[in-house]
């Protein structure tokens, strides 16, 4: 049989594949050489075929534990004679080691030496007698051994800190908040500072405490979360500064107010006096597993922990002053600055903000005492702006000082701070309009003079803060367009350099574009299109120049669309079907929901419109977030949307029409803003179907609940549809709840991550046992097992952190080299 096979052009290969042609028809045909690393190797004369754990330099062949299989110990024997010139000399200092060794480790108790393991003099050599060494490093067996039988962690607090940095996973951090628990009583103040401030870190002060919700078991009627070990070693970690501070050094925390300041910021951050927010899985949905029990067993063991009760009861007597009428000795011994910090420390713990009536009072008494005595001589610029502080401190507590605000008002030998506008924002004072925008603009003038790039962005912030809140918007708007609001502010986010300038280039066309009213908004465009088509005569409606579109000759250059500004589009998004309104929130996991959006916008018949509010929100996320991954997602969020404002597709609220949109003279932030534009719509525009894009859990999903402030006007149900009315006053009525749609655009399917390094209780379950009895002879039982992993999970890491494994000795901690390419990659 002959067949014949094209190779090329030219050539023609014949192939004989009959049983005549012998052994050589037999042979396989290849066309090119195998690679080197298909090539059958060359075995050694020492090669055992049987599954032994990979070689390690800390533990050798691993826990094996089957004993007298003859080729397990061949091994073993090969791997202890390598290199036997060397071992020749130190062969009688390795036996005495091993002796003395024994003896210490029998003298102290200690449970780490390996009861798994062979430990008779010959197979101990002079390797193993070294980790055995290592192996208590850093932690000592207790001196009062054996009536506790427990190791005393005598690392510095830089090494823990370096543990609880670098290894995030969370037995490590486990090990690290259980060893700072306890050796507080040995630290100095300035390592405790750190220490609290480092382990905040995990934190946002807007988050759930110590919520580390892993997993949820649906199978007892409601379902619930069961929290990882860090809840427990936290709720360690206060249980302990409690006795170190209040029973063993009860007078620590009045002598240092630092210490006192960054352990109540600790507590805030944590939520210390919110425990249901540690169980709590979504904000529509709160838990009451911390403040709730039942006696057949509901709730047992999370309810009425009291953490930091104790503490924080012993700091307020610390502030209160005394029956004598003295002044405190923590408050004589603070600075004006640790003050402020003092007093926001006990505004945050609390659950609504507010601190207790005497804390605030003894507080700021003393303070504005202080204020008294600095006013004989003349205050600096940082005098000023820690009285700054301290008048919004007040403010945000609802219980603003008049005194301080006369005094900043009543000076003019400095320029105010963005905190002074911050409160002014906030309160209640509504007359000081006129003053306040001629300090305003002397701060603005001071900075850019000074070419000051961050404090002119803090006071632009805070100054877009205080024009909102004011009930004269024609006043305010000029304000904003009169030192280039929208400019500056765009110009500081990420990617939008080339949208600010564009927006600063066609902002007189876009303002001729935006109507007198935006009361009667569909009586404007009907009018509006009235008027120009009595304009046109019939020779301009005969002339080439007036023709449709779609039947002018294609442009021989591509034009630039101009930005889309949403007053200035008010006819183009009237006539669309849907509209999306960007929260900042929902980009912060992924933005895969953004980019459907976006993919929707070339059909003409959706429209996405982004206020400048959401993207200072995402600026400040993508740049301070705690999460690396909500960072670089803002950031590319960010990238997003500039390219498509830029191109004209996405529709932009800049802060000069936001002052014209929101009406109701309070604060507003990016919450109150969409949902002043979504009033907007349903109010002036009822046939343009509306969908704002949020995270699920966000709490301005539903306004009517959590957006509470005063803003709340509402005089009847139908306030969406009084004209008289603000926009805001609509929050709580039904009807903007009906025709506003929380929706959730639908994204590619894609593959879990990949579990094999979790903790999978199948897997675990063979880490100790045979598989096939067929194989007893061979096969060894620590064959999944991990040294130094708990049950061979790799991202469960135990090694290095002083914890008793009784299966295998303590192992040396050095990074795995597979992930630290995993974070080279991620970093590229």
């Amino acid at each position: 049989m002959l067949r014949r096979l094209a190779v090329g052009s030219n050539v023609l290969l014949h192939l004989r594949f009959d049983a005549a042609a012998g052994e050589a028809g037999r042979r396989p045909v290849r066309y090119k050489r195998l690679p080197d690393s298909m090539q059958p190797k060359p075995l050694e004369e020492t090669f055992t075929p049987f599954p032994l754990p990979k070689y390690d330099e800390d533990l050798g062949y691993g826990p094996v534990r089957l004993r007298n299989i003859p080729d397990i110990e061949k091994a073993k024997k090969r791997q202890q004679q390598r290199g036997a010139e060397l071992m020749e000399a130190a062969l009688q200092e390795s036996e005495d080691a091993t002796d003395q060794t024994h003896l210490r480790l029998k003298e102290e108790g200690s449970m780490l030496a390996s009861s798994s393991h062979d430990v008779s003099s010959s197979s101990l050599g002079v390797t193993e007698a070294g980790e055995d060494e290592d192996t208590l490093g850093g932690y000592t067996v207790s001196r009062h051994y054996p009536l506790s039988d427990r190791l005393e962690c005598n690392r510095s607090l830089e090494d823990l800190l370096l543990q609880f940095v670098r290894r995030p996973h969370v037995e490590a951090r486990c090990a690290a908040l259980a060893d700072m628990a306890s050796t507080i009583s040995i630290r100095s103040d300035a390592e405790l500072v750190r220490m609290f401030e480092e382990v905040s870190s995990p934190f946002a002060y807007d988050g759930r405490g110590l919520n580390f919700l892993v997993t949820t078991v649906k199978k007892f009627g409601r379902p619930y979360g069961v929290s990882n070990a860090l809840v427990t070693a936290y709720v360690n970690l206060m249980n302990a500064a409690t006795v170190t501070f209040l029973q063993e050094q009860p007078g620590r925390l009045s002598r240092c107010p630092a210490l006192t300041i960054q352990l109540l910021h600790f507590m805030a951050l944590i939520k210390v006096f919110e425990p249901n927010k540690w169980f709590t899985f979504s904000n529509h949905a709160s838990s009451n597993r911390a403040d709730y029990k039942h006696p057949r067993g509901t709730n047992r063991t999370t309810a009425f922990w009291g953490t930091g009760e104790e503490i924080f009861d012993a700091m307020v007597d610390l502030v209160r002053s005394g029956g004598h009428g003295g002044v405190p000795y923590l408050l004589e011994s603070c600075t004006d600055e640790q003050l402020v910090d003092l007093l926001n420390g006990f505004s945050a713990v609390m659950p609504n903000g507010t601190p207790l009536g005497g804390v605030f009072n003894s507080i700021m008494e003393y303070f504005l005492q202080r204020v008294r005595s600095h006013a004989k001589r003349k205050l600096t610029a940082q005098d000023f702006a820690t009285v700054e502080r301290m008048y919004l401190t007040s403010v945000m507590a609802d219980a603003s000082s008049e005194e301080l605000l006369q005094l900043l008002l009543a000076d003019s030998s400095c320029p105010r701070g963005p905190n002074f506008f911050a409160a002014l924002s906030r309160g209640q004072a509504t007359a000081l309009n006129e003053k306040t925008l001629d300090m305003l603009q002397k701060a603005i003038d001071v900075a850019s003079a000074n070419h000051d790039t961050a404090a002119l962005l803090a006071l632009l912030e805070s100054g877009s803060e205080t024009l909102l809140s004011m009930t004269n918007k024609d006043l305010a708007q000029d304000f904003a367009m009169r030192n280039h609001f929208d400019y500056h502010i765009l110009r500081s986010f990420q990617h939008f350099a080339l949208v600010a300038e564009r927006l600063r280039t066609e902002q007189s066309s876009i303002s001729a574009r935006i109507p007198c009213s935006l009361r009667d908004v569909q009586a404007q465009l009907v009018a509006a299109n009235t008027t120009r088509l009595h304009s046109m005569d019939a020779h301009t409606a005969a002339s080439p120049a007036s023709m449709p579109h779609y039947v002018s000759p294609h442009p021989t250059c591509r034009f630039s669309r101009p930005l889309m500004t949403m007053l200035s589009q008010l006819e183009y998004l009237n006539s669309i079907d849907s509209v999306f309104l960007l929260h900042s929130s929902l980009v912060s996991t992924s933005t895969d929901q953004l980019v459907s959006a976006v993919r929707r916008l070339p059909s003409g018949k959706d429209s996405l419109i982004v206020s400048l509010s959401c993207l200072r929100e995402l600026s400040v996320k993508a740049a301070t977030s705690a999460k690396p991954k909500e960072r670089e997602t803002c950031d590319r969020a960010l990238e997003i949307i500039a390219y498509e404002v830029e191109k004209g597709r996405v529709v932009l609220l800049p802060f000069s029409e936001e002052l014209r949109l929101h009406d109701a003279g309070t604060y507003c932030d990016e919450d109150l803003i969409v949902w002043t534009i979504a009033a907007f719509f349903a109010r002036e525009m009822p046939l343009v179907k509306l969908h704002t894009l949020m995270h699920s859990d966000c709490t301005a999903r539903t306004p009517y609940r959590f957006l509470k402030g005063r803003h709340n006007l509402l005089v009847s149900s139908r306030s969406l549809y009084d004209k008289d009315a603000p926009l805001l006053s609509a929050l709580y009525s039904k009807e903007l709840k009906l025709v506003t749609r929380n929706v959730k655009l639908r994204t590619a399917l894609r593959d879990r991550k990949c579990t094999l390094y979790h903790y999978n209780p199948i897997r675990a379950r063979f880490v100790y046992r045979r598989d096939k009895a067929m194989f007893d002879r061979y096969h060894t039982t620590a064959r999944h097992l991990a040294p130094g992993f708990s049950r061979g999970a790799l991202h469960h890491d135990w090694r290095g952190l002083g914890v008793y494994t009784p299966d295998h000795p303590q192992v040396a901690y050095r990074s795995l080299p597979w992930k630290s390419r995993e974070a080279t990659l991620k970093v590229t």
